[in-house]
């Protein structure tokens, strides 16, 4: 039989052993812990590496797709040259516009303006539909008010009114104004002497814009048909000048086509709105050719978002409408340089912003006008030689 001593003595060294196996199992897990946050640590390090390169080689690409972006422009002036149908003095570099526009007084409240026409040789007037007011308005610059000079009785099919009407351009040569009467589905010829001396050019159309060649031609563009049509006078039908395929996303086909521009060769540019591209047909083409967006909507610089209203230069420079992403685009004809020409700061009612820009023009001295259309107001942004 063991004395007291020994197993004292026995249960002290069992005690002991116990103690440093407890010792020994701590520092084998610190050290495991210790492991595991290194290679915690090395693998978020390893990522965040990972990921800075792959953001490095993107930016890489970009830059290398669009080295021209938007170019300062010198002070110096050259000789004057024909830009916007006009004799103007321009800059080296490209022509600028002061980026704080001017609103237009017409004197009177803008409800849902859409098309814009300039009459260079009367003054500077402006001729815009007012598509909820049902009527066509002038502006002479020498006024602060605007006149209704079409329609303005209600909305409706009579001689005197009109229904929602999208757009007007002027022949001058019959000192008329062509009007595009979206809700009646027809295109009216309405003079500018007798406003009860109207005859309807087109009917059953879902018309959205209007053009004029110089010889006097009609384009009307169809939405609803996605098509473009070229209407001489006399003729009881249009001729197909760009689309006219089905509504789609080939070359020979548009969707939802909305504004028109005709150039001196008989060119039909077209914003092809739902393809977020404008179209250029040749005369006589039958596949259009992209000269703007078509890289699917977004606001890279290469990119448009329901483009709307155009305007073409003496050059074959195409300026957009990019609605959506509310700016004014423009793309050179002969060359990769696109920038933006006024608005780009993002969606607001200051003077330097635009929302929902609808359409566009140029006068003879190369001032912008843009009816913004979700500030319910009309921009002038003058050109800076």
């Amino acid at each position: 039989m063991k004395s007291n001593k020994t197993v004292d003595h026995e249960l002290n060294v069992t005690s002991l052993n116990v103690l440093q196996t407890e010792v020994a199992q701590s520092d084998i897990s610190n050290e495991y812990t210790r492991s595991e946050k290194r290679t915690c640590v090395i693998f978020v390090s390893s990522v965040i590496i990972l990921i800075a390169i792959i953001i490095i080689i993107i930016l890489t690409i970009i830059a290398k797709e669009d080295p021209i972006i938007k170019k300062s422009v010198t002070t110096t002036t050259r000789t004057t040259e024909v830009l916007f149908n006009v004799t103007m003095t321009v800059t080296e570099g490209y022509p600028s516009w002061n980026q704080y526009g001017i609103s237009i007084n017409v004197g009177m409240i803008l409800r849902s303006v859409k098309g814009i026409t300039i009459d260079d040789d009367d003054h500077e007037t402006i001729y815009f539909a007012d598509s909820s007011a049902n009527c066509i308005v002038r502006r002479r610059s020498n006024v602060t008010k605007g006149e209704v000079i079409a329609g303005g009785n209600g909305r409706g099919n009579k001689s005197n009114q009109l229904h929602a009407p999208t757009h007007t351009v002027i022949d001058k040569a019959k000192n008329s104004i062509i009007i595009c009467d979206s809700g009646n589905r027809r295109v009216l010829r309405w003079s500018l002497q007798n406003s009860s001396e109207q005859h309807i050019i087109a009917s059953n159309v879902t018309c959205r814009d209007i053009a004029i060649d110089r010889d006097g031609a009609i384009y009307i563009s169809d939405h609803e048909q996605c098509v473009v049509t070229r209407w001489k006078e006399g003729e009881s039908r249009g001729k197909v000048v760009a689309g006219g395929n089905g509504k789609g996303r080939g070359l020979d086909q548009l969707h939802y086509p909305t504004y028109l521009a005709v150039d001196k060769d008989y060119s039909v540019y077209v914003s092809d709105s739902n393809n977020n591209r404008v179209m250029k047909w040749l005369k006589n083409a039958k596949e259009g050719i992209v000269v703007a967006g078509g890289r699917g909507s977004g606001a890279h610089m290469k990119q448009l978002n329901g483009p709307n209203g155009i305007f073409v230069d003496q050059r074959s420079n195409v300026y957009v409408a990019d609605s959506l992403n509310h700016r004014v685009m423009r793309w050179s004809d002969r060359s990769r340089d696109i920038w933006i020409a006024v608005g780009g700061y993002g969606d607001g009612r200051a003077s330097h912003q635009l929302f929902v820009p609808e359409d566009i023009s140029i006068d003879r001295q190369g001032n912008f006008y843009v009816i913004d259309d979700g500030n319910r107001r009309i921009q002038k942004f003058e050109f800076e030689p």
